[in-house]
C-alpha cells in the first residue's frame, strides 16, 4: 500500500480525534426553561371568573360586556355575548334544579338536610386513587367539592371548595383549603364577593379586582362561528329534534316569521334524513338538498329542502327556506 496515502488516512484519524475532544470538553450549553408564573393581576382575573363560574355565569345574563378593573384601572374587557363557543341559554341554567341535573353515569347520588350528594372516583397510576364528593343546594349550585387523594391504601390529601351564597344564589364566600395527612402544611384561602347593582368586588390574597357588567345598545349580540354549511345543519338537526325556538336561532328575522306562519308543519316534523345534494358557497350561500322527512303519524316523504343563506354581523343566518314536497 502506498506509505503516503497511509500517512494521510493516520492524519486523518488524529484530526478527527481531536475534534471530537474538543467537542466533548465544550458541549453546546443547556437551555433551561422557566415556568410560567402568572402575574398578580392574572391571578385576580382568574379569581373573578372563578367566583362568576360558582354562580353558573348568571350575572352575565342580559350584559353585554365586562369590565375588569385593578386599582382603578382598566385591566380588561371582555364581550360577554361571546365569552363563550356557544350561546348560553339562561332560561335554562335559571330553572335547573336538582331533579333536572344530568346525572354522570357512575356517579351514585344521595339526598340530605335538603341537598343533593355526587360521589364519584377516579383511578390514576401508581395506585392514585380520588374521591369527589359534591353537595348541591336545590338549584344546583355547588355548597361544597371536596376531593381525597389515596395512595393504596393510604390517605394522603384532601382538597375542598366551600361556597357561601347570599338569598340571590350568588357566592359571597368561597374557602379553598387543602388538608395533608400529616396535618403539617395544611393550607387555606379565602374570597369574598361584595355586589352592587351591577358591580362584583371579589378580594383575595392577591389583592381585589372590581368587575362592572354593562348593558350595550350598540352590541350585534351573540356572533355565531359557524360556517353557511353549519349553520344549515344545525338547523335541520333542531327542526328534527322538534327544537323550534333553538332553530330559529339560526335564521334572520324574515325567515323565523315565515316559520312562525307555517309553524304546525315544522312541529309535525320527528326526523330528518339527508340524501344528498349540491352547495355553492361566496358571499350569500345556496344549498340545495334530499330530504327523507318522517312526520309524527310515522309516514315518510321524500322532498327537496332548499336553503338561502346571508352573513350577516351576528354570523350567517338563513335567509330563505323552502320544502318542496
Amino acid at each position: 500500500m502506498n506509505i503516503s496515502f497511509m500517512k494521510n488516512i493516520l492524519l486523518f484519524i488524529l484530526l478527527s480525534s481531536v475534534v471530537r475532544c474538543n467537542a466533548q470538553e465544550n458541549p453546546k450549553p443547556l437551555v433551561v426553561s422557566e415556568a410560567y408564573s402568572p402575574s398578580k393581576k392574572e391571578k385576580l382575573s382568574t379569581t373573578a371568573y372563578e367566583v362568576f363560574r360558582t354562580n353558573k355565569f348568571l350575572n352575565f345574563k342580559d350584559k353585554d360586556t365586562l369590565i375588569e378593573k385593578i386599582d382603578g384601572v382598566v385591566y380588561k374587557k371582555s364581550d360577554l355575548n361571546n365569552f363563550f363557543s356557544y350561546k348560553k341559554k339562561w332560561e335554562k341554567i335559571q330553572k335547573e334544579d336538582t331533579t333536572s341535573y344530568t346525572k354522570k353515569e357512575r356517579a351514585k347520588y344521595m339526598y340530605k338536610d335538603n341537598t343533593m350528594i355526587e360521589t364519584n372516583f377516579e383511578f390514576e397510576s401508581y395506585e392514585v386513587r380520588k374521591e369527589i364528593k359534591t353537595v348541591y343546594d336545590p338549584k344546583c349550585f355547588v355548597l361544597l367539592y371536596e376531593k381525597k387523594y389515596f395512595v393504596g391504601e393510604n390517605y394522603n390529601r384532601t382538597e375542598s371548595i366551600i361556597n357561601e351564597y347570599d338569598n340571590q344564589n350568588r357566592v359571597i364566600k368561597i374557602i379553598k383549603r387543602t388538608e395533608y395527612s400529616n396535618k403539617e402544611n395544611n393550607e387555606e384561602a379565602i374570597i369574598k364577593v361584595k355586589y352592587q347593582e351591577g358591580i362584583a368586588t371579589i378580594t383575595s390574597e392577591n389583592g381585589t379586582i372590581v368587575c362592572e357588567l354593562i348593558k350595550d345598545k350598540n352590541s350585534v349580540g351573540f356572533i355565531s362561528k359557524l360556517s353557511a354549511n353549519d349553520t344549515a345543519d344545525y338547523f335541520r338537526y333542531a327542526m328534527a329534534q322538534q327544537q323550534i325556538e333553538t332553530a330559529k336561532e339560526y335564521c334572520t328575522e324574515k325567515m323565523i316569521k315565515k316559520i312562525e306562519s307555517n309553524l304546525t308543519f315544522y312541529q309535525n316534523i320527528i326526523n330528518i334524513k339527508t340524501l344528498g345534494g349540491r352547495r355553492s358557497f361566496g358571499e350569500k350561500a345556496t344549498i340545495n338538498e334530499d330530504w327523507e322527512i318522517t312526520f309524527k303519524d310515522k309516514k315518510t316523504e321524500r322532498c327537496n329542502a332548499v336553503f338561502a343563506l346571508i352573513k350577516q354581523k351576528n354570523g350567517w343566518k338563513i335567509d330563505d327556506f323552502e320544502i318542496n314536497r
